[in-house]
């Protein structure tokens, strides 16, 4: 990286911190909302204490109404049904055009052998996991169990999707880019780190099982576990990309959108405001912009500096990676509330509106917001090596 591409990420580093941790606590602090300010000022940002305060949760405070759940489903429905169509097009209408028909035969016959090692390690982390909830293990101290049990369980996640990347394709994030895919580890502890820090204003999460963890140490063992953010949703979206319908040309011809026009900066940027000021002033309505906001944040100071966006190809109406990464981020959020259901330290939801119809601890609409946020994770990622969110290349 030349001095004048390190001043100009410099420059967006400032620019990012400014609008997005700025904006809401400047709105917090003007406003006199004195219990969100010194919520945002306390470091780490914990939230274990708002589980002995039901009155204060969303799912108390505004309690679940057809209204909002229909509207949602509708929102979001509408909004993958091109996605959905296409997909349906392909497997029956053009199967045989896309290899849809017939099995191929894998590129790479042999699974790797670290990613055998994978399947161990997610193996030992599930079973250390959910070890409080069957009674038939044998019981490790609580602190211990709650340090440990995490981390394994993504870092075999991510060596197994990696390797049947490898065993599909010959090509994978890890083996392709080391270096690059090493960097999305410390990328991704300060991309959900802020989302930490939005939860703040929005108190749609909090953690159990954490109480006995000093400040210090809560900081470092969630820095560990949010290190696997960014390298799940890569590898699996990478996955994703060796089957025939996830290909560029399937999603090559669809609606031609230039965000880098006025028009749709100004439509990016009233969605950044509503929800970087809402998330304070009426959070019980503006809550589904925390997973938007941060990216028309993001693609805005792109656009501002002139630099490549990973958004740029709808402009030629290729929406591939767009649709990896969304439905990448729904994988591994279902993966995520699945191994968090039994673990000792886990999070629990408190949405408003439509806190009901539950698969472990989300809401079912709840998942809508994964779909959004795997696109928040391609830019990102797309920021450290474009290269990593571009179809690997087949042998």
């Amino acid at each position: 990286m030349g001095f004048l591409e390190m001043k100009k990420r410099i420059l967006h580093y400032l620019i990012l911190a400014a609008i997005l941790l700025g904006s809401p606590a400047l709105c917090a602090w003007l406003g006199g909302y004195d219990e969100i300010w010194e919520g945002v000022k306390s470091f780490p940002p914990r939230t274990e204490d708002w589980g002995f305060h039901p009155e204060k949760l969303w799912s108390f405070r505004r309690p679940f109404t057809w209204g909002a759940f229909i509207g949602l489903i509708a929102f979001t429905s509408w909004c993958l049904w091109p996605f959905v169509k296409r997909m349906w097009r392909c497997v029956w209408t053009h199967g045989e055009a896309f290899g849809l028909g017939k099995v191929q035969k894998p590129t790479a016959a042999r699974f790797p052998w670290w990613g055998w090692l994978g399947i161990a390690v997610l193996a030992a982390g599930w079973i250390l996991s959910w070890n409080y909830h069957f009674e038939w293990l044998p019981k490790l101290p609580e602190r211990i169990q709650v340090q440990i049990s995490y981390a394994p369980l993504w870092a075999g996640f991510i060596l197994i999707m990696n390797a049947l990347c490898v065993k599909r394709s010959g090509h994978s994030p890890m083996t392709d880019h080391p270096w690059a895919y090493a960097a999305t580890f410390p990328a991704s502890s300060l991309f959900w780190w802020f989302f930490e820090y939005l939860n703040r204003y929005v108190w749609n999460w909090y953690y159990l099982g954490i109480a006995k963890l000093g400040a210090a140490e809560y900081s470092f063992y969630a820095t560990i576990c949010f290190a696997s953010v960014l390298p799940g949703v890569c590898a699996v979206a990478a996955w994703l990309h060796t089957f025939p319908i996830f290909r560029d040309e399937v999603y090559s011809d669809m609606a031609r959108i230039n965000l880098r026009k006025p028009g749709w900066c100004l439509f990016l940027g009233v969605l950044a405001t509503i929800g970087l000021t809402g998330i304070v002033f009426f959070p019980d309505y503006a809550y589904p912009f925390l997973w938007i906001s941060p990216l028309t944040v993001f693609l805005l100071v792109q656009f501002l500096l002139k630099e490549p966006c990973v958004l740029d190809s709808f402009s030629r109406g290729n929406w591939s990676v767009f649709i990896r990464f969304a439905l990448a981020a729904l994988i591994c959020g279902f993966c995520w509330e699945t191994w968090n259901y039994y673990a000792l330290a886990k999070w629990v939801y408190s949405v408003p509106w439509v806190h009901r119809f539950q698969i472990w601890e989300m809401p079912f609409i709840g998942f809508g917001g994964y779909l959004p946020f795997g696109v928040e994770c391609a830019a990102v990622t797309a920021w450290i090596l474009p290269a990593l969110v571009e179809p690997p290349k087949e042998k």
